[in-house]
């Protein structure tokens, strides 16, 4: 009994030593697997930590080679563009809107009347929009000064501003045209450019023929002397003739102005012809066989603007602008009695020309005054001889003294001049800042 008594504590020792045995592996497992768990979660800890700092590193990369391009950009916008790149705005070409000839042939119809067609097509809007503003102005004077007329039947204290402004009108809407023609057919940088130097004097000698149904003198000697005296403002003078012999038929011109307004000088520019000078002048026209003389004193303003000015990528061209007044006194040779005669005339000068090379110029106008061989235009019913007359002239200079001027006109009579000039002297033209030279720099590859 005692032995069974030994054996059952002996198994329940047993039985209690593997359960605690049991529940120390049990123990040890589970901190086992706790540990494992705990350095599993280190370690994506820790690799998120360093995928994290990874992403900040590249970041930051990133940012700093954003940073670096920005100020790259930002220095090279601020550091001036190379010469050979550099282009004034009126240079660079446009893109056109329609090919040749689609232009060419709009500045034609619909460009007569509606003036800026053909550039526009060109797709020069600016250009386009100033021509249109030309041609609104004139007709807007045109039309303003023929309801003056009619409301004042012509009233004699107003006719004479109205005639001008009526004149003015005219003029500008034809030079709006003739602009925009020009402007379509040309290059842009036209056919050529004011002269580099102007004569200091000038003399030219001549012919010219007169055909006038009212007087039987056909054939005139043509002589003048032009002078631009001292720095600018120069003080202009000139003396023209026309005299012939057979016929007792004389004309003398004497004027005098002062030339202002000149562009200064600069080497590195486009040579500009533009000018303001302010006139006065005399005339004697003697009719001796006729018996007798009109004597004619003037003062006036007169103008040349190159194209360029008004119109940026229009160059090559100029418009020739003169307005004034004069008085006209008619001494008749009557025995006995003293015969005088005094009238006014209006003085209106526009002209659009153009530069042919650096030797040449051609223009073509229209001339307000009568009191010349052409006076004025003969034309059907009342308005003959209201209007003034036509011309077209030119000059080319053949060598560095002399040269060539031709000119004709037509009003009440026709009359065509060809003269022989020689230049003496040289005076620097001024230069304009619309068309500046670029040097060429042979391009880097």
């Amino acid at each position: 009994m005692c032995a069974r008594a030994l054996d059952h504590l002996a198994a329940r020792s047993l039985l209690r030593l593997r359960g605690l045995l049991t529940l120390r592996s049990l123990l040890t497992l589970r901190s086992l697997l706790t540990l494992r768990g705990l350095l599993t979660l280190r370690s994506l800890l820790t690799l998120r930590s360093l995928t994290l700092r990874r992403l900040l590193t590249l970041r930051s990369l990133l940012t700093v080679h954003c940073l670096l391009t920005l100020g790259a950009g930002r220095a090279a916008a601020a550091e001036p563009e190379p010469v050979a790149a550099q282009k004034p705005a009126a240079e660079r070409a446009p893109d056109p809107g329609a090919p040749s000839p689609w232009p060419e042939l709009a500045a034609v119809l619909p460009g007569v009347i509606v003036h800026g067609s053909g550039t526009w097509l060109q797709g020069r809007s600016e250009t386009t929009q100033r021509l249109l503003a030309a041609e609104g102005s004139g007709l807007l004077a045109t039309f303003a000064s023929g309801a003056v007329l009619f409301r004042t039947g012509a009233a004699r204290n107003l006719v004479g501003p109205t005639a001008l402004l009526a004149v003015a009108g005219v003029g500008t809407f034809s030079l709006s045209l003739l602009s925009s023609l020009y402007a379509t057919w040309a290059p842009r940088s036209g056919w050529g450019e004011a002269a580099p130097r102007r004569a200091l004097l000038a003399s030219s000698l001549g012919y010219s023929y007169v055909s006038d149904p009212h007087f039987a003198f056909h054939h005139f000697l043509t002589t003048e002397l032009d002078a631009l005296l001292g720095a600018a403002p120069a003080l202009h003078l000139a003396l023209a003739t026309a005299h012939a012999p057979d016929r007792g038929n004389q004309r003398y011109e004497l004027s005098s102005g002062l030339r202002l307004f000149e562009p200064a000088s600069d080497p590195a520019r486009a040579p500009d012809g533009s000018y303001l000078e302010p006139q006065i002048g005399y005339t004697e026209h003697r009719f001796d066989d006729s018996g007798f003389v009109t004597r004619v004193f003037e003062f006036g303003l007169e103008a040349r603007l190159d194209s360029a000015r008004l119109l940026s990528d229009v160059r090559g061209a100029f418009f020739q602008l003169g307005a004034g007044w004069a008085e006209q006194w008619f001494a008749f040779d009557v025995p006995g009695v003293q015969a005088l005669n005094a009238s006014s005339l209006l003085l209106a000068h526009l002209g659009f020309g153009v530069y042919v090379q650096r030797a040449a110029e051609i223009e073509l106008y229209y001339d307000h005054r009568h009191d010349g061989f052409a006076g004025g235009l003969t034309v059907a019913g009342l308005g003959s001889g209201v209007a003034g007359h036509f011309g077209l002239r030119g000059q080319v200079a053949v060598s560095p003294s002399w040269g060539l001027q031709a000119e004709a006109q037509i009003g009440s009579a026709w009359v065509f001049g060809l003269a022989a000039v020689l230049r003496v002297g040289e005076r620097a033209v001024a230069r304009a800042a619309a068309q500046p030279e670029q040097p060429e720099v042979e391009e880097q590859p």
